[in-house]
């Protein structure tokens, strides 16, 4: 090793400095230096001999090699036994096949990879219609193969018989609109058993036209519908997307897409019971882009529904099309069968407006992820619900919260709100604006009654969950939750459940005093 150093002062390089703590930099794992004497001098001289071999050594070499070959053979020979002694040869083709099958929905892939394995694993693997009735084009084909897909649609469309099916079509992966075209043209005839629908085009007038045209025979075995458009700020006309009857329809998800696409069917959505309303997911949770949904569309849309149970909408700004909800004593729009709301990306005025618009008495879990963009308002809906006389949530049970501000002032508007909302049983805060939550929210969760007021904030409560607040140490946790253990408080329920999410600062001595007191400690 050749070491050399330049003309460093002693200001620059201080003496009580040792310069082998350098040796490691650039030291990576894949590489393999060798001595300098072994790249120098390959052959090793103590293993040169200059004399003919002899005879018999030769002889000896080729009886090695020999019996060496028939090692090699008699390995294989027996790996050839052990694997047609198999436990797995002993499965049933129906099991196998089902194993398959479940194998085939976890990853396309796995399709062709199987069809290789044997010839046994071949035979099962084209006689098993189920397994070819998965059907994507996405970007793993990439661009410019759609005469690619064309003949593989037609094997898995031939090989798939009388199957349910699932299409997932990608209209950026395909060259042009003829092609297209071509794609839903081939589908059609083989769409009324299709159970998963699922298209993304880059423009309404002309890519879902194709979709609509094609898509007549869509329905009957139709249990999920995806249905993405590219974001446009030009105008278009909204039409009905479905045109058949969808008796087995359970869930709607909208990506941009309008809530036209799903009305004017014959019949109504007997089993609908999840509506996502979301925008186009490849944006950010930073962007300001919007969903503009009518107000009186939306609530005319959830009412006629008698099976919605699942609500979530993301991004979206309500218009107003309707005076009526401007009146002293609306007529509120009830869904008495949704039992879980998601909102993501509101603001403040715009939840308060579908809140108090609404009547959910069945309501039992609301998850409410504010925009960023209203970090000073972010509870004020959480106030006007609350504050209203009966409550219009009487069911809810589970109030999760993420990036809401419950700092300084806005520390008032959330406790008085919990305090209007006793019946709630488990609460989540999560990712609070500035990253900190603070002490007096637990300080306030752990007063027993002789402190402040009459009553216990939250009594029923037994989950509490906290994620992606730095601040936490345990201590507040630990605190909170032995105010309210033990039997001779009365008044309050023992917090049964606990999970601490990315939560860095957390001390593992008081982390094993909360296990202690709780029956589930989740650390994530």
């Amino acid at each position: 090793m050749i070491v050399a150093y330049g003309s460093l002062s002693s200001s620059t390089m201080p003496p009580s400095v040792d310069l082998s703590l350098y040796d490691n930099l650039a030291s990576w794992d894949d590489f393999v230096l060798q001595p300098l004497d072994d790249v120098e001098n390959d052959v090793n001289p103590n293993h040169v001999d200059p004399r003919e071999t002899p005879i018999e050594v030769i002889e000896l070499d080729k009886t090695v090699a020999a019996l060496e070959a028939e090692v090699s053979r008699l390995k294989l020979r027996r790996s050839k036994i052990l694997s047609s002694q198999a436990l797995i040869w002993r499965l049933p083709p129906e099991v196998l096949s089902r194993i398959f099958e479940l194998g085939a929905h976890d990853s396309i892939h796995l399709l062709p990879v199987l069809s290789l394995v044997s010839r046994p694993w071949r035979e099962l693997t084209l006689n098993t219609p189920v397994l070819w009735s998965y059907l994507t084009l996405d970007h793993t084909f990439g661009y410019g193969r759609c005469a690619f897909f064309m003949r593989k649609a037609k094997v898995y469309l031939e090989r798939s018989q009388a199957c349910k099916f699932c299409v997932d079509i990608d209209c950026r992966y395909v060259d042009n609109l003829v092609d297209f075209r071509d794609v839903m043209e081939l589908l059609e005839p083989h769409l009324g058993r299709c159970f998963s629908f699922r298209a993304s085009v880059m423009d309404w007038e002309d890519g879902m036209t194709i979709v609509r045209d094609n898509c007549r025979t869509l329905g009957p075995s139709l249990e999920s519908l995806y249905l993405r458009v590219d974001p446009s700020d030009e105008d278009y006309t909204t039409f009905p997307v479905l045109s058949a009857p969808c008796p087995r329809l359970h869930t709607v998800v909208l990506e941009q897409a309008p809530l036209k696409c799903i009305a004017d069917i014959p019949e109504d959505l007997p089993r609908l019971s999840k509506l996502h309303l979301i925008r186009d997911q490849r944006y950010s949770n930073h962007s300001s882009t919007r969903i503009s949904i009518s107000l009186a569309e939306l609530s005319s849309r959830m009412g006629s529904l008698p099976m919605l149970t699942d609500l979530r909408i993301q991004a979206v700004q309500l218009r107003l099309d309707d005076e009526q909800v401007l009146l002293s004593s609306p007529i509120l729009t009830s869904v008495k069968t949704l039992l879980s709301l998601t909102c993501n990306l509101l603001d403040s005025s715009t939840l308060s407006l579908f809140l108090e618009s609404t009547s959910l008495p069945n309501l039992r879990r609301l998850q409410v992820q504010m925009d960023h963009a209203c970090e000073e308002n972010s509870l004020q809906w959480l106030q006007h619900i609350s504050s209203f006389s009966p409550t219009p949530l009487p069911s809810l049970r589970f109030l999760d919260l993420r990036a809401c501000n419950i700092e300084g002032p806005a520390l008032f508007q959330f406790v008085r709100a919990l305090r209007h909302l006793p019946q709630i049983t488990a609460l989540a805060v999560s990712s609070p604006p500035s990253g900190f939550i603070g002490t007096k929210l637990f300080d306030v969760l752990a007063s027993t009654p002789t402190n402040i007021g009459d009553e216990w904030i939250l009594p029923r409560l037994e989950a509490f969950c906290i994620q992606q607040c730095r601040d936490i140490t345990g201590h507040e946790l630990l605190r909170f939750v032995r105010s309210r253990y033990g039997p001779s408080i009365r008044d309050a329920a023992d917090i049964r459940y606990l999970k601490i999410a990315q939560c860095y600062g957390v001390d593992l001595d008081i982390l094993e005093q909360i296990t202690v007191l709780v029956d589930v400690v989740r650390v994530v």
